[in-house]
């Protein structure tokens, strides 16, 4: 419905194509750049800065929430000072990232490591630590090990809020490398954006905004999946189940 509308408008000249191309056009870009090699080029590029940096902040969020959610030592030690981390926008920091690091690719995946970070911490920390005591004390009643415990009561029954966080954070990750990519950028679809700005290539900014949405909408698609998978014992994750 949004590309008939798009169309629509551009075709009955209601929209100048300098400001807003029409989808053909847009497509034509897309098959030129492809022949030209350049677009699987970019685009190989910024999935390759979107899994590593969401892959590190990700799994980093998941370490320290299982710790905090568990651990009351772990607790007064990390949560406080991540929490107050976590207040500072992380898009403030690329000039200082860029101080760091250059112009490389560390600043780029760092800034999407921190930005996939705080809320697998968060969701993981806030999912374990609401867990049922009670699973918690039938399992020690059938003498499970503390590790039993966790791999088998307690990261299951947080599994749901954790998997949201992990949705949450895909999005964030992607928020972050569009700005990260568009700054001091030699490739990726971020560079592409940053060229087209230059030779105001308006059809080259709307295809990069729309590889940007299907890549998001794949990547939350996945996780969807892994969700339904993972989850397919819980009552709203059954098949037939109301979603």
């Amino acid at each position: 419905m949004a590309v008939l509308l798009w169309y629509s408008v551009t075709v009955s000249g209601y929209v100048s194509p300098n400001i807003l191309p029409s989808p053909l056009t847009v497509l034509t870009t897309a098959q030129a750049l492809w022949s030209a090699g350049t677009l699987q080029r970019d685009i190989l590029v910024s999935l390759g800065r979107i899994a590593f940096g969401f892959a590190l902040g990700a799994s980093t969020g998941f370490v320290l929430g299982i710790a905090v959610g568990i651990s009351s030592v772990a607790r007064l030690v990390f949560d406080r000072s991540v929490q107050m981390i976590r207040t500072i926008p992380h898009l403030a920091l690329v000039p200082l990232m860029i101080l760091w690091f250059g112009i490389g690719e560390q600043p780029k995946v760092l800034l999407v490591a921190l930005g996939a970070l705080f809320p697998v911490y968060i969701n993981t920390a806030s999912g374990i630590r609401n867990v049922d005591p009670k699973l918690i004390e039938v399992g020690r009643a059938y003498g499970l090990s503390q590790r039993e415990i966790i791999t088998q009561i307690v990261l299951p029954a947080a599994l749901q809020p954790i998997l949201v966080g992990v949705r949450y954070a895909l999005g964030v990750a992607w928020l972050t490398l569009v700005v990260a990519e568009t700054i001091a950028s030699r490739e990726g679809i971020g560079y592409l954006v940053q060229n087209a700005r230059e030779l105001l290539r308006t059809d080259i900014i709307i295809l990069a905004i729309i590889l940007y949405s299907i890549a998001g909408w794949l990547a939350d698609w996945l996780i969807r999946i892994l969700e339904s998978r993972l989850l397919r014992w819980h009552p709203n994750y059954a098949p037939g189940a109301n979603k």
